[in-house]
């Protein structure tokens, strides 16, 4: 039975009296679940143990608003990423009358309704309705929406417009897109996501076996047969893949990426289908279809472009036998040689570059990354130290959407926040958007949005910001909430097109506690999936020689085309067009060197004065052999002094630690709640004994997590973090350790890795630079830099001050 706290006759004296919950005391209430409502009344909060763990959960029903809020111990706090002790666990909230509102626990005025909770269930004796607790764990969500239904919810903005030019049946779980020269569009299909068959989390408490028809990998080929710009034919080229994530078209077939293989597929006999399957590298690593292998994106220099997806792996290349560690790094691939290559990385999903040979990536929580300092010099010059080889390019997390609030499952306290960023694909065709602007676009499918961002090439690495005309908005953002954009980029006629993959659940079990996760259709979706073509009101695309065109799609293919048939007799048009825009002279220098019409160094020389556009990227994929590839704002990058430690920061000095950390961690636990924290005594803490590896807003050294991101912790979880640091070690932050040639020792965190040197950073920022030629062993360690023993040094007064100031606004 659920212990009701208020009495059905409510009065504030009567309040007062009655016993609280032992956790009620402890714990805040969801922002809804007060017990009285703004008269002093029974507000409809009631608790019961639904799932059975021994705490009482919460479930509430008033005239106004309801929900649904399991309670997370701390135990079970720890272990989930965002999920604080207490009521955080939402698993249905809304307002009163909605599809997915429960029973009235309460009227209008307060009075009671006659609920009850018995037998596993929650019973209403005025609507009759039995509700099991097995629904009460589920979270409902939105109903779907038809294509149609969902093409109206889309926003644009002004002056834009919308077309929904492909939708299930003919598509379903689309992923990605590319055309062939033909004007087919091939359509990625991860129809196995989240769990290929026989597929679990890592702690196997959640899993699913063959489940349905449609859960593998497919490859199809869309057509449009009648020339009215929506696809009316689908042909299902590929089948029975595990996690696909990326293709690219190269002669009659395409390369695909498929777990743990780069493979090349063609049709021979022209009815659509794959015929000939040919593996060109493996040894990718499996895992989460979130964090795999993926691309791909064609290079000025005629290879194929990859993202490592945050997996790694040792490659062995087929077509030459050579075997590489992929390790933290992107890849590039020659598809005329098999020749494979590490780029700067790592990249989450989706590798990109621009006109002007520039490459961009990013992870879920960052807009995106320019990768500046491009490999093909590092390896010439693996005496060169930096601190790294890609650059932040704008720290604005905030977003706009326009669908309804909706908590991750995995992260509650993130709305509007940045959490599902990828595709970052800068628009390559100069008729859509503001003449003389540089776009770029990302997705977050969490969110329901495309972001766009305007690119800055005027400072030492290019940058990025919001467009003015997005300031509380964004480009694209659907009020449907299955709508989950994957990809937006460039088609062959100069619109921007939207992949939308059209799901329920985005985020993976892995990181969805198990208590929810079986509480969700998984593949609710998996039948269905959009793809959209934005483009400017009334535009009509003009008609143009594909190497002239300004669009990047069509330059990119006729390359592609002219390289895979060495075709040199378009020579003498080629060199006419080295007068022609910066996109279009870039392109056709680069086809010309492939086609052997021009030389490396004339290629350089023709390009370096079109910076600050062109930059390091494209002039050293020339293979010129001139070093003169870098601004002076790129220079002064180059010449920072990346081993120098911040005067300020001083490491506190541990004289003794208790071994039994647990120990410890509990007699601060109890000391500390019993005071209060001033938070200018913590800044002063905080400056004493943390900021040599953490950040504050603006105060400190980001070598561990910044501390703001952790704020909304329990107390417990942070002085645990504080005292134990070493019990859950994150594998970004663990410790690197290095064994040199003459048998010093340098431990730090592995921040980056290039052909000659990896970088480590020290407590204190400093960033330590060790040549490859010096590295006697290199082993990963399963503790943090983070030093044990801080009670030599920290009071309990000290940690009540610095949580106050780390939790101060």
């Amino acid at each position: 039975m659920p212990r009701l706290i208020l009495p059905l006759l409510l009065c504030t004296s009567i309040l007062n009296a009655v016993e609280v919950p032992t956790a009620l005391r402890d714990q805040v209430l969801p922002d809804a679940a007060h017990l009285l409502d703004g008269q002093g009344r029974d507000n409809g909060v009631r608790f019961v143990d639904l799932n059975g763990d021994g705490h009482e959960d919460i479930v509430l029903s008033n005239t106004r608003e309801y929900g649904v809020f399991l309670f997370v111990p701390k135990e079970r706090a720890k272990k989930n990423l965002q999920w604080n002790e207490g009521w955080s666990q939402v698993m249905r909230e809304g307002k009163s009358g909605d599809a997915n509102s429960l029973p009235l626990i309460v009227r209008a005025d307060g009075s009671d309704t006659g609920v009850s909770f018995h037998d596993a269930a929650m019973w209403s004796s005025t609507t009759k309705q039995r509700i099991p607790y097995t629904e009460l764990l589920k979270v409902p969500g939105h109903a779907p929406k038809s294509p149609q239904e969902s093409l109206k919810a889309l926003h644009v903005k002004p002056g834009f417009e919308a077309m929904l030019v492909a939708a299930e049946p003919l598509v379903q779980d689309p992923v990605f897109i590319d055309w062939d020269a033909k004007g087919r569009m091939w359509v990625v299909e991860m129809g196995d996501y989240p769990f290929a068959p026989g597929e679990k989390t890592k702690d196997g408490s959640v899993g699913q076996d063959k489940v349905s028809a449609l859960q593998a990998g497919r490859v199809k080929i869309l057509e449009d047969t009648n020339g009215d710009g929506v696809y009316d034919k689908s042909t299902l080229f590929l089948d029975g893949l595990k996690h696909p994530t990326g293709l690219a078209p190269w002669k009659n077939g395409v390369f695909i990426a498929n777990i743990p293989d780069i493979f090349y597929a063609e049709d021979t006999d022209g009815d659509g289908k794959f015929d000939k399957r040919e593996t060109w590298y493996t040894g990718f690593t499996a895992g989460n279809p979130q964090h795999l292998v993926n691309g791909f994106c064609w290079g000025l220099d005629g290879w194929f472009y990859g993202a490592n997806g945050d997996s790694g792996g040792d490659i062995i290349c087929v077509k030459t036998g050579k075997k590489i560690t992929l390790g933290t790094n992107d890849f590039r691939f020659n598809p005329r040689t098999g020749e494979f290559a590490l780029e700067g990385g790592r990249s989450q999903y989706g590798k990109w570059r621009d006109d002007f040979g520039n490459w961009f990536g990013n992870n879920n929580s960052t807009i995106g990354w320019h990768y500046w300092l491009p490999f093909r010099y590092l390896e010439r010059h693996p005496e060169v130290i930096s601190k790294s080889i890609r650059s932040d390019m704008n720290a604005e997390k905030r977003i706009y959407p326009a669908s309804p609030p909706v908590r991750r499952f995995n992260q509650g306290s993130a709305i509007n926040t940045l959490t599902s960023g990828c595709s970052p694909m800068p628009f390559r065709d100069t008729t859509f958007g503001t003449d003389g602007e540089h776009v770029m676009f990302i997705c977050e499918p969490a969110n329901n949005l495309v972001h766009r961002e305007v690119l800055n090439y005027d400072a030492g690495t290019i940058t990025s910001h919001r467009h003015p005309d997005d300031t509380e908005s964004e480009f694209i953002a659907s009020e449907d909430t299955w709508f989950r954009p994957s990809m937006a980029r460039t088609g062959p006629d100069g619109a921007l097109y939207v992949v939308d993959m059209y799901r329920l659940v985005l985020e993976h079990p892995e990181w969805i506690p198990a208590e929810i996760a079986r509480g969700l259709d998984l593949r609710a979706g998996e039948d269905r999936g959009r793809i959209y073509r934005i483009s400017k009101t009334g535009s009509i695309k003009s008609v143009t020689p594909p190497m002239a065109s300004s669009n990047g799609w069509m330059r990119d293919t006729a390359q592609r085309l002219l390289i895979e048939r060495n075709e040199t007799s378009a020579v003498p048009e080629l060199k006419k067009l080295l007068a022609a825009a910066p996109p279009v002279r870039i392109q056709a220098a680069f086809t010309l060197m492939q086609l052997g019409g021009m030389s490396a160094d004339e290629v350089f020389a023709l390009i370096q004065p079109l910076a600050p556009q062109v930059r390091a990227g494209a002039l050293t994929a020339t293979e010129s052999k001139s070093d003169a590839v870098f601004n002076e704002a790129e220079k002064a990058l180059l010449n920072q002094a990346p081993h120098e430690v911040p005067a300020k920061v001083v490491m506190p000095v541990i004289t003794n630690h208790n071994p039994n950390r647990q120990k410890v961690v509990g007699q601060y636990v109890a000391e500390v709640a019993k005071l209060s924290g001033d938070a200018k005594r913590g800044a002063a803490v905080f400056q004493k004994a943390c900021m040599v590896c953490h950040k504050v807003r603006d105060l400190g050294v980001e070598v561990g997590p910044d501390l703001t991101t952790v704020a909304t912790k329990p107390r417990e979880q942070l002085i645990e973090a504080i005292f134990d640091p070493n019990r859950a070690v994150e594998q970004r932050n663990a410790a690197t350790r290095v064994t040199r040639q003459d048998q010093t020792l340098v431990v730090g965190q592995l921040v980056a890795e290039t052909p000659g040197n990896i970088t480590l950073r020290l407590p204190g920022g400093a960033d330590i630079v060790v040549l490859r030629s010096d590295i006697h062993e290199l082993k990963t360690l399963t503790t943090s830099l983070m030093p044990e023993g801080l009670e030599s040094v920290l009071t309990a007064q000290d940690v009540a001050d610095v949580l106050a100031f780390i939790c101060s606004k």
